[in-house]
Parts: structure tokens; sequence; C-alpha cells
């Protein structure tokens, strides 16, 4: 198994390194890799690549993982790109008018039992995200007991999980 510590740079953030990519590309000698957005924190990683080689990430704590990370190959021209898949998220909307003096009730209410099942939470604008972590039916029994189904609508996106910094307010549990 080959393994991979040098990152090279991002494709979104940097012109010289998507040419760099594209330059490798042309020449069939980029592989690509898909991790899931839970996985950008680990610093050790076994992924398959499209092209079926196993390769391990091995990289310094506190790095996290970006769509778009490319990373050099020891001993080879070319190099991995690394992709990161959307997750399922629930999102939640207060279905209450900002008059309505229930309304700070339920939204502590609801931030209480999503905290209680250790859920991550990101607030953005009206919408309160928590990753689906067990099935959806699961979740929406958790919400409908405790009553939280008549005052928030819920629908389900596939989205990146929005970062702490700029997201307009991230919390996460010790246990995500």
């Amino acid at each position: 198994m080959q393994h991979l510590s040098h990152r090279v740079g991002n494709v979104h953030l940097q012109p010289d390194i998507a040419a760099q990519a594209a330059r490798w590309r042309a020449e069939d000698c980029l592989d690509e890799a898909t991790i899931e957005e839970r996985q950008t924190g680990k610093s050790r990683l076994r992924l398959r690549t499209q092209r079926g080689r196993e390769v391990g990430l091995i990289l310094p704590r506190g790095l996290t993982l970006a769509d778009g990370d490319v990373f050099a190959v020891e001993n080879e021209r070319g190099g991995v790109l690394l992709h990161v898949a959307p997750q399922e998220v629930m999102v939640l909307t207060p279905l209450d008018s900002r008059e309505d003096p229930a309304r700070f009730s339920w939204l502590v209410r609801l931030g209480h039992v999503l905290g209680n099942q250790h859920w991550p939470v990101v607030v953005t604008g009206e919408q309160i995200l928590t990753p689906v972590t067990v099935d959806r039916a699961v979740m929406e029994t958790v919400l409908k007991t405790h009553h939280l189904t008549d005052h928030f609508s819920i629908h389900y996106e596939q989205r990146s999980w929005p970062k702490e910094a700029g997201s307009g307010g991230a919390w996460t549990t010790h246990h995500s």
C-alpha cells in the first residue's frame, strides 16, 4: 500500500494547483478518491482510489482535509485528488412566526433534545441542521416524542457541513 503524506495544495483555492492537476489528468497520472465528510478530521485514513489503488493517508494531527486537496505520490509523477462527498442532513425550520412568544421555548427545547442525542447542530439563518446519523424514522420519532414536529418542518438535503468560522453558529458535541 502506498502512503501519502504531502499535501500539495487545493484545486479550489490555488489556481496553480488546479493547473497542475489538469496537466496530471491530461497525462493520465492523476488518481482520485472520495471520502465522507466525517472523515475530514482524521489523521490516518485508508482509501481506495478510482483506479483501484489502495493508499494510506498519514497526516499531521490537526490537519483537516478539504474537497479538492491534492497529494503528491512518492517516487512517481502525479498525485491523488481528494473529493469530499456531501452528507445527508436533517433541516429543521421553525413553523411559528417571529412574534410568537412560545417560539423561543420551542427552540430551546429543540436544542435540549438534539443535545441529549449528541447530534451535532449548526444554525444557518432560520434553519437548524443536524447530520443524519441514524435512520430518518428514528430521528423523526425522537422529535415527535417531544412534540417538536408540531413546531418545526423537516426536510432532508445532501450538503456540506458548514464550517464553524463564518457559518453563523456551529456547535458540535465532543462525541462527533
